[in-house]
């Protein structure tokens, strides 16, 4: 008697399932490095918006030059004054200040300002200076003065972005 042989066509439900099973498998992986890649994007342009307003701030800092930011309080312990607050353009360098922006970095009034995303402040650190009476002092023309902008991320409280620059009253 001969034998039927019969080819087979088409697959064995065991092959489909384990088929659907891999494009299972490489459609979650695809879609979770997509959703990485959305994220660190995200992250990316949080970084470079924080970081253009901290060197703003650091170059209006840089055009006002050394001798005229404002001076803060003296520390006897430390032998340097210290002041904190932003650029408020409306004010000027305003002492205990913060300045607000938005997600591209547009300066927005106030922290109740619609899209407000960053707040902003600044410490001016100055050494080698001339004590004065109580908590003042005036600039020597040695003085440095420490510019550190740090920008805040307001709905997570963290800090996305730190830069500092030196002023010299005679330059660097």
């Amino acid at each position: 008697m001969a034998r039927n042989n019969r080819r087979n066509h088409g697959f064995t439900l065991i092959e489909g399932v384990i088929a659907a099973f891999i494009l299972a498998v490489v459609m979650a992986a695809m879609f979770a490095s997509w959703n990485a890649c959305f994220n660190q994007s995200a992250n990316i342009t949080e970084m470079t918006s924080a970081a253009n307003i901290a060197q703003g701030e650091l170059g209006i800092a840089e055009v006002y030059g050394s001798a005229n930011m404002p001076t803060g309080t003296y520390s006897t312990a430390t032998s340097q004054g210290t002041w904190t607050g932003a650029y408020i353009p409306a004010t000027g360098w305003t002492a205990g200040a913060t300045a607000y922006f938005n997600y591209s970095g547009g300066q927005v009034a106030t922290s109740t300002s619609s899209g407000v995303f960053y707040s902003l402040s600044v410490t001016v650190t100055d050494s080698s200076v001339l004590q004065g009476t109580g908590t003042s002092y005036t600039l020597s023309p040695t003085s440095l003065r420490s510019v550190v902008a740090t920008v805040t991320n307001i709905s997570t409280g963290t800090v996305d972005f730190q830069m500092a620059t030196n002023l010299v009253s005679g330059g660097l």
